[in-house]
């Protein structure tokens, strides 16, 4: 993986070979799921929520053991202050490679990247009532003025695009949106969140992940692209 290349893994949530691999036994024994984690998966009503959030533990340290040249059952994540995943310090190969995630819809993607911070986001289409109220609040006065003149699918493309931008760009600085609304006007995170700034720098990008599908990735280094891996792809390893 070339440095400004981040890989985007991306899985279907809905196929049985998921769900299957989210319902083996021994998962939290055999060092693929935490304690935490399988807690979280069986207080859902839904066992099959359940199963996902199991599943996609077990293909995010899959995945990055891979990169990180270890055994998945090695592979050491942790939660940061502000809820960002992130690799245990200590991990081989944790001060050279960053990793973000993002889930929509039948879709679960993982980004990772030879950098110091990744942020990535993907957002199944739909339509969006009041978009343009919701961008005055949440965007800035620019990124919101760009939506007034557009109305149906346009609009609903326009927005989802643009709230991808800020999630990648939220969750690069180590938080969600939500999290960095009423913080915008302190200076270090109003850079973090300007989408226009971001991607004349090259640190953004939009990335088409399916049908259906929109998303965006942000870095701390500028972006020369962004490598899909899909399912059928011969890296794939899943």
């Amino acid at each position: 993986m070339s440095p400004g290349v981040p890989h985007v893994w991306l899985v279907d949530v809905g196929s049985p070979t998921f769900l299957e691999l989210g319902r083996r036994p021994n998962l939290v024994t055999d060092g693929l799921v935490s304690e935490e984690d399988d807690q979280r998966a069986s207080s859902f009503l839904d066992s099959e929520a359940g199963d996902r959030l199991r599943a996609r533990r077990v293909i995010l340290r899959m995945i990055l053991g891979r990169y990180l040249a270890c055994a998945p059952t090695d592979v050491g994540v942790v939660t940061a202050p502000g809820g960002k995943p992130v690799l245990l310090p200590g991990t081989a190969g944790a001060a050279t490679h960053a990793f973000s995630v993002g889930h929509s819809g039948d879709l679960y993607a993982i980004a990772v990247g030879r950098c110091s911070s990744l942020g990535l986001d993907i957002e199944r289409l739909r339509s969006v009532g009041r978009a343009t109220s919701i961008a005055e609040r949440w965007f800035g006065p620019e990124e919101a003025s760009s939506l007034q003149s557009l109305t149906g699918e346009a609009l609903d493309l326009a927005f989802m695009e643009l709230w991808t931008d800020k999630e990648a760009l939220a969750k690069r600085h180590g938080a969600g949106l939500r999290l960095m609304h009423g913080q915008a006007d302190v200076p270090e995170v109003h850079s973090e969140l300007d989408v226009g700034r971001e991607r004349a720098a090259a640190r953004l990008l939009r990335i088409h992940p399916g049908s259906g599908y929109v998303g965006a990735i942000a870095s701390s280094e500028p972006l020369a692209g962004v490598d899909l891996v899909n399912e059928g792809d011969p890296r794939w390893i899943i």
